[in-house]
């Protein structure tokens, strides 16, 4: 029965993993095949923005040039005999500075009369185009192009051709040959067989020289004739490519090149309309190494599944084992009464390292509460940092002053002009005095407070704290709106960690005030019994909903990476909770959010503040 078990086992996990192999073969091949065709795609755009780039280029040139009075002046028989060595050279310098590979002028016969490879064995001098298709149409007054392999340099070319013309007869022809072989040299090593098929299927551009001159589909009898009449191609070369498929349209097609019964190469083909009319281009992805992508795929899909079975087996015979051990462990049970004993031993060093964890907890309590007052200080020289550059806006403009008054007073001085120079000197003290009060109360905020709790005067905390925010209320242009109470009110707490919190709650109104034209904030205090509380209120876009119940957790920030870490909350709340007071935050109906501190009350009248 067991063994029968096994080997149903055995079969359902065969079945699971050749089921889960199928898929992932099915899944690779899919996978590989857009792979591939991705890459063709984006090979074929460059390709194709490559040819028409090229071709767009040169096809203003021939019109642009033809104008020039020299070379009509070529054309009447009378003085060409010494205008054309001058012409020869004109036409090198300007195929040089085009990048063409010949420009030449022919006259009303087609023959060529000057041209810039004057100087080549095989120069165009005295050569008779008139067979070309794009010279009848030039000399019939228009602009033509057309492609060919030279019969005599055997290089092939662009042909682009406008008529010259002597007001309103045409007198002769002008025309530009480009080669693009540089274009095919970019071509090869891509992994991809690239054509680029004229308007008659006919491969004039290619990766690779066999398939140069070679047609998509067979040439009727009229094109063959035609060609060899105007001289375009050798007929002879222009035999077609077996492919199983038409290549050229809107989507990629699986296409097989040579006889398909005898393991013909397969390509996945995509193809391209160029400017040209007719033109296509055409990229051929190899689906070889996606076969043997698939192949490596299934390799690996096997392994896993053998690796799955071994598992299987593996855990069957665990399982087994467990119980085996089982039943082991039953027939031992009067065993166990006699470990009691040894285990209540255990248990005593188990006590006793518990008292010792308990002891390391406690002092890890201790280090927690001093890295939380030293956090508490990082915190306030965070909220300086955030100033500083307010700050020390704010100190260089008396700076500035100070210097001017000292360079006026020294002159002053020079002309005998003392009370002009004594006024100066009282604006120098003026402005240091300035300077001082920025320090002093920098100095006071930065500095670490103790822990004693004691009465504070509530007002006047505030407003040394306005003071302390002024340089960058300053600069961003924000007002504070504060009306101190007539009476004293006074509070229990830490002047200096309350003004911390201030100062947090001031910063983050501001950097919420970021978009609104002018950022005013609104500062209340209230004595509600045994209870003080101190209500800010900005005019901002209010807090999120979803912030709400989060806002005081640690390390919570809802602003971007690298701006802060969400513990400036967190720090104000626990600082309030020390007080034995509350801190809250809520939306204000208007618009903008409200935070409230809430600190026990102080009945004395007259109280010095002093810092907790």
């Amino acid at each position: 029965m067991k063994i029968r078990r096994k080997v149903l086992l055995l079969v359902f996990l065969a079945v699971c993993g050749l089921a889960s192999l199928l898929q992932a073969v099915s899944l690779a091949n899919t996978h590989y095949q857009q792979t591939a065709q991705s890459s063709g795609q984006s090979t074929l755009s460059l390709v194709a923005e490559a040819v028409d780039q090229a071709v767009g280029r040169f096809k203003p040139i021939s019109g642009l040039i033809a104008g020039e009075p020299v070379f009509r002046q070529l054309l009447q028989q009378d003085t060409r005999a010494g205008i054309v060595p001058f012409t020869n050279e004109k036409l090198r310098q300007i195929a040089i500075s085009v990048g063409a590979s010949e420009v030449y002028v022919m006259d009303r016969t087609g023959q060529a009369i000057a041209t810039s490879n004057y100087r080549d064995r095989e120069s165009f001098l005295r050569r008779n185009f008139s067979h070309h298709p794009y010279f009848a149409r030039s000399i019939a007054g228009q602009s033509a192009f057309f492609h060919a392999l030279d019969a005599t340099s055997g290089e092939r070319g662009f042909f682009f051709s406008t008529p010259i013309l002597d007001g309103i007869e045409v007198i002769g022809v002008l025309a530009v040959r480009i080669d693009l072989g540089a274009l095919e040299q970019d071509w090869m090593g891509t992994g991809h067989e690239i054509l680029i098929a004229d308007n008659n299927g006919i491969v004039f551009l290619s990766s690779r020289e066999m398939y140069r001159f070679r047609a998509l589909a067979p040439l009727t009898e009229p094109r063959r004739i035609q060609i060899a009449e105007t001289r375009q191609f050798p007929t002879g070369r222009v035999v077609p490519i077996n492919l199983s498929a038409d290549v050229i349209g809107p989507q990629t097609v699986q296409v097989t090149m040579g006889d398909p019964s005898s393991n013909g190469k397969r390509y996945l083909a995509s193809s391209m309309p160029l400017t040209l009319a007719g033109w296509h281009a055409i990229v051929l992805t190899p689906t070889g190494p996606v076969q043997a992508q698939v192949a490596r795929t299934v390799a690996f899909g096997a392994l896993t599944v053998m690796v799955l079975l071994m598992t299987g087996l593996v855990l069957a015979q665990r399982r087994a084992n467990i119980l085996q051990r089982i039943t082991i462990e039953q027939e031992q049970r009067v065993m166990l009464e006699e470990k009691v004993q040894e285990r209540t031993a255990d248990l005593d060093s188990a006590n006793a390292s518990l008292r010792d964890e308990v002891a390391e907890r406690r002092n890890a309590e201790e280090k927690l509460r001093k890295s939380q007052k030293e956090l508490i200080q990082a915190g306030k020289l965070a909220a300086l940092g955030q100033m500083s550059a307010a700050i020390s806006h704010e100190i260089n403009q008396p700076l500035t002053a100070i210097k001017s008054y000292a360079d006026n007073a020294s002159e002053f001085l020079m002309r005998a002009r003392i009370e002009d120079a004594d006024e100066n000197i009282r604006s120098i003290s003026k402005m240091s005095d300035r300077i001082a009060d920025i320090s002093r109360h920098l100095r006071t905020f930065a500095r670490q407070p103790g822990d004693t709790l004691a009465p504070f005067n509530v007002s006047e905390t505030i407003a040394e704290m306005i003071k302390l925010v002024g340089p960058q209320l300053r600069a961003h242009a924000a007002h504070i709106n504060f009306d101190p109470s007539p009476e004293d009110v006074w509070a229990i707490g830490g002047k200096l960690r309350l003004q911390q919190v201030l100062v947090n709650i001031v910063n983050n109104a501001l950097e919420a005030m970021q978009d609104v034209p002018t950022p005013v904030i609104d500062i209340r205090t209230m004595r509600d019994g045994d209870r003080v509380s101190i209500s800010l209120r900005d005019h901002g876009p209010g807090l999120p909903s979803e912030t709400m119940d989060r806002i005081f957790d640690a390390f919570y920030t809802t602003k971007e990476a690298g701006t802060g870490m969400g513990l400036g909350m967190s720090i104000s709340h626990n600082i309030i909770s020390d007080f034995g007071g509350e801190l809250t935050a809520q939306n204000h109906p208007q618009g903008g959010a409200i935070f409230t501190v809430v600190l026990v009350g102080d009945d004395a009248t007259k109280k010095q503040g002093m810092d907790g």
